[in-house]
């Protein structure tokens, strides 16, 4: 197995930047400036490393919060590798058939995005394990515990004998982290997108679900909602469409209900999960659920106080127009 763990530091602007991605407008994440990477065996032996400063050329004046973070300087980023060239050295040093490791999930949506960005195959890598979950598994987080590299580092026990946020650094403590664990029988075990996307939406062991599905690579977040193909549903009993209500309510960070209405067999919800594990697609994940009593009672109440808020808001902005 060809796994690379991981860790990148990446600058942002003082203002936002946005790119064209076929025709969605995303927000960049951040621009890559060092990267630090680790191939290890299924043992977290380390076989090989790779360390590289980049130049940037969008974010070409470093932050000052990320400059006292990482200890980098405007003239590290000046000297270093630039960019688009430093990424095709790190896929080739990587190998077409990479499977990536980090600690969380903040580093690969980047990596795509800048690969995108610097004309290089943003599908690549296809596979990633988020370490801190398999750590979860093994060291169940207890009330107080920080989930931060260094935390765990500290509740682990490991000898903090190389600074933290420097790419390689953090990469070379996130596998002696690796080390303690079941490595090999976690990335065996470890659950596809799909499976974590499913998981996430069915959250109620006490729920009744219908129809789970799951709509990978979307490009408009509001797919949920507006297209047909998603929001166009049946009733789980006798199949007639459903009758969608408007208002949809959030449920989590990144979840969306509403109620939809069979004539003969009453209301149910509706119900996605988003997700955006790659910073550049969508995956849905839909159900339809049994609308108990409580839980239906509960949305009528949160519906009535979003129809009041919209209400307010387009008489505000009535009496307010914008010039």
């Amino acid at each position: 197995m060809n796994l690379i763990v991981f860790d990148l530091e990446w600058n942002i602007g003082y203002q936002p930047k946005t790119f064209l991605y076929h025709g969605a407008e995303i927000t960049l994440r951040g621009e890559i400036i060092q990267i630090g990477a680790v191939r290890i065996d299924e043992r977290g032996d380390v076989l090989d490393t790779f360390d590289m400063t980049l130049k940037p050329r969008i974010f070409r004046k470093l932050q000052h919060h990320i400059a006292k973070v990482t200890g980098l300087t405007q003239l590290d980023l000046d000297g270093g590798v630039p960019i688009a060239d430093g990424l095709a050295e790190f896929v080739r040093w990587a190998g077409p058939d990479a499977a990536f490791a980090e600690w969380g999930l903040d580093d690969v949506p980047v990596l795509k995005q800048n690969l995108y960005l610097c004309g290089l195959d943003e599908r690549w890598p296809a596979r990633w394990y988020d370490l801190q979950r398999i750590f979860l598994q093994s060291y169940p987080r207890r009330e107080g515990e920080g989930m931060t590299l260094e935390s765990v580092v500290d509740r682990m026990g490991i000898e903090k004998d190389i600074p933290f946020h420097n790419a390689l650094d953090d990469a070379l403590y996130t596998v002696r982290i690796a080390r303690l664990l079941p490595l090999a029988d976690a990335l065996r075990a470890y659950p596809s997108p799909d499976a974590q996307l499913r998981e996430a939406l069915l959250t109620d062991p006490s729920a009744n679900y219908y129809d789970v599905q799951i709509f990978p690579d979307r490009l408009d977040h509001d797919d949920y909602k507006n297209d047909p193909a998603l929001c166009g549903v049946d009733c789980p009993l006798c199949g007639t469409a459903l009758d969608v209500g408007e208002i949809w309510l959030k449920r989590g960070n990144t979840g969306y209900y509403t109620q939809a209405d069979c004539p003969v067999h009453g209301p149910w919800f509706l119900r996605f999960k988003l997700s955006r594990r790659d910073g550049l697609h969508w995956n849905f994940a839909r159900c339809i659920e049994a609308a108990r009593p409580d839980a239906l009672e509960k949305y009528l109440r949160q519906k009535a106080r979003q129809e009041a808020r919209l209400k307010k808001r387009s008489q505000e902005e009535g009496e307010n127009p914008r010039t």
